[in-house]
């Protein structure tokens, strides 16, 4: 087998039906200042040669502008759902506020507008963002609702690392795709036989010969990739949520769907083209597009094979090259392990059927909360992977540092900053982390399988933070609140009973009527000493509406209903 080293990179069209010249490789406009607007709606992108295919995008026909922020920025989002169907908009691997988080529990219905706003608080890295609607993210992101998020800040620039955006400094969105042979259509499936970058078809990139910055995003729903080039070392400077604190030489890096990693790449003294190749016939076992995991179906051309994913082609350097780079680039503020609140275990298991994937013997329910953490606690979490498929775990909120894997030392890749875990079979892994700035007793965070298919199909939990303790002891808490309340009708006319047989503390105390834009409209005392009482919606219009319960305990539960 031949021996390349690594970057990242992909779209060549793996299919040798789809076989096409090279084409330069797009790299996306950038949005940045205080109010930034986003418009998600669908379109039609020219990728292949006839029909145009229909897509979604962001202000574009497919994918979205590059958002440049700044730490310490505060700034307010305006996104516009101009799609037939109700989306959200996370803002993945950001420290925000769960009410301008972006998950499930914000939708944004057709038509309307969400403005979420916060102070970047994060440090210099890439992030992203794309839709969080239940049983639909795999749909949205795969017709190409995603875009990169860029932080920089004081330290990052001071260390003189590649950053011109578009020079030596290159966004990279790795997706794979499917077409309709006949109509050119993309075909919605979990794993596809077509990789592209940033929305390229078999891309060429023209790059200085002098140090180059590459990040890169692995968007697509559930392939993973394994990239590296045929020559030379390069140089692996950040993770998910930020700088490593030495650069680290690679010539692999494994990269799960969530997932960003940062590479510099020395191009000075290299005369030919030089090819991007994702390894999948080195891949280990159940990882998904490798030879022994998941796959795309018979004869799917990326499956188990090594397959060329772009081509950089070497021009002169720059008026002012990066040529070196700095032997430290931080240091780690790891939460100290010793001051842990808690050590929480999460065992990933399957259905007998095969599917869904369970954490912790529970999919996901709407209504339930599956966790409460106090604000400011630090805790431990250990992962267990007890399917034979890989996992990657992404947890929203927080970036959280691996401190054990599989018993042993944490490899260098993974000793960065992560909010993105994969976890192959037969894994255990330890990390922590801190629940620091932000509570919120009414709205979730999740945590999930990044594989979007596995988090449609309910691979998923949900977290409050509280700044408030109950008794001292956070099991209190924890408890299947609203397990025993009961709404009807469902769908209403307008009069809707509810029906609550929980004990205290469980017992509801107040009702808040919100609609899908997140507006209060109603809040409704209620008598904790009844068992049943009555929720007027004759006024409101017909449509879904969310039912916030708060209860005596402190805890919360959603409940859906629909007024006719």
């Amino acid at each position: 087998m031949k021996k390349y080293c690594w970057i990242f990179l992909l779209a060549c069209s793996a299919n040798a039906g789809y076989a096409q010249q090279p084409n330069p490789l797009q790299i996306p406009d950038t949005l940045s200042g205080s109010n930034i607007y986003l418009n998600v709606a669908s379109d039609s992108t020219q990728f292949l040669a006839g029909a145009k295919t229909k897509t979604y995008g962001i202000n574009q026909a497919y994918l979205a502008p590059t958002l440049m922020l700044d730490r310490g920025d505060f700034v307010q989002l305006h996104v516009t759902n101009g799609l037939a169907d109700t989306t959200t908009m996370h803002w993945h691997g950001l420290h925000v506020a769960a009410a301008d988080d972006g998950g499930p529990h914000t939708p944004i219905a057709p038509g309307t507008t969400w403005a979420p706003d916060f102070t970047v608080l994060d440090e210099a890295s890439t992030y992203w963002y794309h839709p969080h609607l239940h049983e639909h993210t795999a749909e949205q992101v795969y017709y190409g609702a995603a875009g990169m998020i860029i932080v920089h800040d004081s330290i990052e620039q001071a260390l003189g690392l590649p950053h011109t955006y578009g020079v030596d400094d290159f966004p990279m969105i790795i997706q794979d795709k499917s077409f309709d042979s006949l109509s050119n259509q993309l075909i919605y499936e979990a794993i596809s036989d077509t990789m592209m970058i940033n929305g390229t078809l078999n891309p060429f990139l023209r790059v200085p010969a002098q140090m180059v910055r590459f990040r890169f995003l692995n968007a697509s729903n559930q392939r993973v990739y394994n990239l590296g080039f045929p020559i030379g070392v390069s140089f692996m400077i950040a993770s998910d949520g930020g700088l490593l604190e030495q650069p680290l030489a690679v010539t692999r890096i494994l990269l799960a769907p969530g997932e960003r990693v940062e590479i510099v790449v020395d191009f000075s003294g290299i005369t030919n083209n030089l090819p991007l190749i994702s390894f999948n016939s080195e891949m280990g076992q159940g990882i998904s597009g490798g030879p022994f995991g998941p796959g795309g179906g018979p004869g799917n051309p990326l499956d188990g094979t090594d397959a060329p994913v772009c081509e950089f082609r070497i021009g002169p350097p720059t008026a002012n090259p990066v040529t070196s780079l700095p032997a430290n680039l931080r240091t780690y503020n790891i939460p100290p392990v010793q001051n842990a609140a808690r050590t929480r275990v999460k065992d990933f298991d399957v259905d007998v059927a095969g599917f869904p994937f369970y954490i912790n013997g529970l999919v996901y329910d709407h209504d339930y909360i599956n966790d409460t953490m106090r604000l400011g606690d630090i805790e431990i979490w250990e992962v267990h992977n007890n399917t034979d498929v890989a996992h990657p775990l992404h947890i929203h909120d927080v970036q959280f540092h691996v401190i054990a894997f599989n018993g042993n030392f944490v490899p260098g890749h993974l000793r960065g900053r992560k909010d993105v875990l994969l976890t192959q079979p037969g894994d255990t892994i330890r990390f922590v982390t801190r629940f620091e700035d932000f509570a919120d007793a009414h709205t979730p965070y999740m945590y999930h399988c990044h594989n979007l298919f596995h988090e449609d199909g309910g691979m998923m939990g949900q977290f409050l933070v509280i700044d408030s303790v109950l008794s001292g002891h956070e099991d209190s808490l924890n408890l299947a609140f609203g397990a025993q309340l009961r709404f009807f009708p469902n769908p209403t006319s307008g009069m809707l009973f509810l029906e609550d047989f929980n004990k205290d503390p469980e017992r509801v105390t107040s009702i808040e009527v919100v609609d899908m834009q997140g507006r209060k409209l109603a809040l409704l005392a209620i008598d904790p000493n009844r068992a049943r009482h009555t929720i007027d919606l004759g006024a409101c219009p017909a449509g879904m509406y969310l039912l916030h319960l708060r209860h005596k305990a402190g805890g919360h539960t959603f409940k859906r209903v629909t007024k006719q």
